[in-house]
């Protein structure tokens, strides 16, 4: 006997009715080992329609995953499912979240569902129906991986107060974007890193706004649900607040992101204040602001000094008075990232600045060993990509040299 794990969502007609008469249809064809209670959850990739009501069950049966996808599409008729818009309102619709045996893929259905990982309601179902059950793509127990999701600022200060380390990546494009959607990442930033690991810079300062815009937009396409922190360019803020309210704005409106982020304190404090008081959130950042590079001498460890590491601390607790909701802490000594996080009531992010901080946060490509020559110390390598793309590429040049590729398989 095969095991699975059903969701069942309706948000159109009696959700409730709707949800009861599935699982009694279902449980003519099949056992029904356990469920959990409904849950109302907000609309995900169309946001134009009402909200959903969801359930999961835990299932025994001896049908196979693509027998049991033909019988839910017809439970799903016989339940009143009229619409079948993709992403759109539905009576009633049924996906196969989890099974027994691992993995299966056809060209009508995979499982595990491409999308349990990023989902909380998925993610919270099959820990309860099934605390032992693993992600067949990466190998995690879901239950590892129940965590809620960042969908609004007050969530960033909701995850320390619980004692949960907030996840951060940083990304600049559609594809990346589109493959972390598929993830239990927590948040996204995109970082004017790109000046270095997109264009090729040897530091942050040329990336302009608009560049920042662009990208940010290509991210927000790939993570549509996400919540999204867009850096300020060098000379996009340091110039006066309005001026900084009017760039953030335009950051805010065009790349339809979720926050900003700016470096350093200072003179900055009333800038914070103002874009908080015009309604655009921020993230500070200290330590090692890379903006600064040219003044402080190079990418090295921040705040070494006694003298430093207060004036560090004076200037965090200024950031949050102004109304930062989270901030960067970036290559300072560990024990006083631990501090700064102690002393704040909204989180810390770090990126070498050791696991005192209330979240991390990497690069995408750093943490995926794409470019081979760069190797910092706060880095680790998740993958070897580097390796893995090259030697692709050298075999695909073999293929055309040799004429294998394409073959009639790869032609029309």
């Amino acid at each position: 006997m095969l095991q699975y794990i059903l969701v069942l969502g309706s948000n159109l007609g009696e959700k409730e009715k709707n949800l009861k008469n599935a699982i009694s249809f279902l449980s003519e064809k099949l056992t029904i080992i356990s469920t959990t209670k409904p849950l109302k959850t907000p609309p995900l990739l169309n946001k134009n329609q009402p909200d959903f009501l969801n359930q999961g069950i835990l299932i025994e049966t001896k049908l196979n995953p693509a027998e049991l996808l033909k019988l839910t599409k017809e439970v799903e008729k016989k339940t009143g499912r009229k619409i079948n818009q993709r992403y759109g309102p539905r009576e009633i619709d049924i996906d196969i979240a989890w099974f027994s045996d691992g993995k299966y893929k056809d060209d009508t259905l995979q499982v595990p569902h491409v999308f349990n990982r990023s989902r909380d309601w998925v993610k919270q179902f099959i820990s309860e129906l099934k605390p032992n059950a693993l992600d067949a793509e990466t190998n995690i127990l879901y239950d590892d991986m129940n965590m809620k999701t960042i969908t609004k600022i007050q969530d960033f200060t909701a995850k320390k107060q619980k004692g949960e380390k907030i996840t951060v990546l940083t990304c600049y494009d559609y594809s990346m974007a589109k493959l972390l959607s598929k993830t239990s990442i927590d948040t996204v930033l995109v970082g004017d890193s790109l000046a270095g690991v997109f264009q090729g810079h040897k530091n942050t300062l040329p990336v302009t706004l608009d560049e920042m815009i662009y990208h940010a937009k290509t991210v927000r396409r790939g993570l549509p649900d996400a919540f999204i922190t867009v850096d300020m360019p060098f000379l996009s803020f340091q110039i006066s607040p309005e001026k900084t309210v009017k760039n953030a704005g335009r950051i805010m409106k065009e790349a339809q992101c979720d926050a900003v982020k700016l470096e350093g304190a200072g003179y900055l404090i009333e800038t914070i204040k103002k874009l908080t008081d015009a309604s655009i959130p921020v993230m500070g950042h200290l330590g090692l602001t890379p903006q600064s590079v040219l003044k402080t001498g190079g990418y090295k460890l921040q705040a070494k000094e006694k003298k430093e590491q207060e004036n560090l601390i004076k200037d965090a607790l200024a950031i949050e008075k102004a109304g930062c909701f989270a901030m960067v802490l970036e290559m300072i000594p560990a024990d006083l990232a631990k501090e700064v996080s102690k002393k704040l009531k909204i989180p810390t992010i770090g990126i070498g600045a050791g696991a005192g901080a209330d979240g991390q946060v990497l690069v995408i490509n750093d943490l995926l060993g794409i470019d081979a020559d760069f190797s910092p110390k706060f880095v680790r390598r998740y993958a070897n990509l580097s390796e893995q793309i090259i030697t692709s590429v050298e075999n695909f040049c073999l293929d055309v040299r040799k004429k294998e590729f394409p073959g009639k398989k790869e032609s029309f």
